[in-house]
């Protein structure tokens, strides 16, 4: 037999009241606390980007002061006036070295092109009884000096020469054998621009 009986209705349950105070207390609380931790670090990080602003700032500041230091010694600097007498002559002496340059690179094309066929010349008449040991070749004048085996070397040398591009037709100005000590030498001079009218003719 039942001792107890149960007179609790469901309805009678105890229900909670989310909008009682200590509910809104919580989530305010709760609220605050979030704000809070937003707040503290958008501070945190406003305080670095201003740290890093100031340092940029500072750098900047040193950077033109330097820049004005410098344009200062620019604008206060004066040459000196011996060197630059002296850069002055140095431009001078190159610009006429320029022109001389350009003056032989004029000339250079025709005048070793004539050298050229003088010095085959020489090479293809060559001969093992006559030996040049000088040879002075301008654009006017040609001087050669040497040592024959045999006095009658040098005239047959002349000879096979008069027939060469370079000194057919010419005539020379000298051309000798003469004995020294260390045996048989000869000279030869001629002019190179035109035919001479008096002379050794080879």
């Amino acid at each position: 037999m039942k001792s107890n009986i149960n007179l609790y209705h469901p309805r009678f349950a105890p229900k909670v009241d989310y909008l009682a105070l200590p509910s809104i207390t919580f989530v305010f609380v709760v609220c605050a606390s979030v704000m809070l931790l937003i707040g503290l670090s958008a501070h945190f990080m406003a305080s670095r980007a201003e740290n890093a602003y100031a340092a940029v700032e500072t750098q900047n500041r040193m950077l033109q002061s330097q820049v004005d230091m410098l344009q200062a010694e620019v604008s206060n600097w004066k040459p000196d006036e011996a060197l630059t007498t002296e850069v002055e002559d140095i431009t001078r002496n190159l610009e006429k070295q320029e022109r001389v340059l350009e003056e032989l690179r004029r000339r250079s094309p025709l005048r070793y092109k004539g050298f050229s066929v003088l010095f085959n010349d020489l090479a293809n008449e060559s001969s093992s009884d006559l030996w040049l040991e000088s040879i002075m070749v301008s654009e006017a004048r040609m001087d050669f000096t040497g040592e024959v085996s045999s006095p009658a070397a040098f005239p047959q040398w002349l000879q096979r020469l008069s027939n060469t591009t370079s000194f057919n037709g010419k005539h020379f100005e000298e051309a000798k054998v003469f004995l020294k000590d260390d045996g048989l030498k000869f000279e030869l001079r001629t002019l190179r621009a035109a035919e001479n009218t008096s002379g050794v003719a080879p």
